[in-house]
């Protein structure tokens, strides 16, 4: 068996052998990936008193066994699955490579119950989300050593439980609703455009409306629809537009003078924001 772990509330046993596993923390959720060699059918024995995302990119296509001691045997359609705090699950998968590769996100609990009081989630299988796919895979290709990572992890955090709670079909909470007043927000708004040419702080945007982290990312969010980290990215690619219309600059000179580390970073933020990178952005203005 790859992993054996038992007591109690904590239960993991899972066949194959690993070849590579990587652990990231944040304040919010810890991200646990994998990859392991595996046989057609692997057993799987799973229980955690946290909230468990999963992402199956490679491998998994069948699961069927008991779930709280009820039987169920699923197709798994899409590459996504949620299992509730508590849920046992002891079945066995069927697979389609000798390879087996996979990303498991647990949600701190006390984040759940502070940003919705009311959470709750049922057990599904196999479904597809590109919004918390997306994010998750850019989480895990982003060094996760800074603030900067943290404040990533915990917006995409808040996204993805929205994500689930609207699946499940109930309504978030609007009691526990408050953002920032206009004049907090200005005072953002000026901070980031005075500073885009360097590395921006959570703590640092955080100390200038009096707030913690957690609390300044929540209020934020609620008061522009983005995190801090996609508002930054948004007015770094702003910059970017209106500095690629003139010829004076290369593309890798704008990129690092509206705050981007390098050449490529600034390509791939640029593209998703815009749908192009920056050179054929430049070059369609000249038309």
């Amino acid at each position: 068996m790859g992993n054996v772990a038992e007591n109690g509330e904590f239960i993991r046993i899972v066949g194959g052998r690993v070849l590579s596993n990587t652990v990231v923390r944040t304040p919010v959720i810890r991200i646990e990936s994998f990859r392991r060699d595996v046989s057609k059918r692997v057993q799987w024995h799973f229980k955690q008193p946290e909230l468990a995302l999963f992402l199956y990119k490679r491998g998994a296509r069948k699961l069927r066994g008991k779930m709280d001691g009820r039987p169920f045997d699923q197709q798994l359609a899409g590459n996504l699955a949620v299992y509730p705090a508590g849920l046992e699950i002891d079945g066995e998968f069927t697979v389609t490579s000798a390879r087996s590769e996979y990303t498991v996100v647990f949600f701190d609990q006390a984040f759940i119950s502070e940003r919705l009081p009311c959470f709750s989630a049922a057990p599904r299988l196999g479904f597809d989300n590109p919004a918390i796919t997306f994010g998750l895979e850019e989480l895990c290709s982003e060094p996760h050593h800074d603030d900067v990572y943290a404040m990533m992890a915990e917006g995409w955090a808040i996204q993805t439980l929205a994500f689930l709670q609207r699946m499940s079909g109930a309504k978030a909470p609007s009691a526990n609703r408050g953002g920032l007043t206009q004049c907090s927000l200005k005072r953002i708004s000026e901070f980031v455009e005075e500073n885009l040419g360097r590395s921006i702080g959570l703590t640092e945007m955080a100390s200038l409306v009096g707030l913690s982290t957690r609390h300044f990312i929540r209020a934020f969010s609620e008061s522009t629809g983005d995190t801090p980290h996609q508002y930054v990215i948004g007015r770094r690619v702003e910059r970017a537009k209106r500095l690629l219309v003139s010829k004076q600059y290369s593309l890798t000179e704008i990129g690092l003078a509206v705050g981007f580390s390098h050449s490529q970073h600034f390509t791939t933020k640029f593209k998703k924001h815009t749908g192009v990178c920056p050179s054929h952005f430049r070059a369609a203005t000249r038309e």
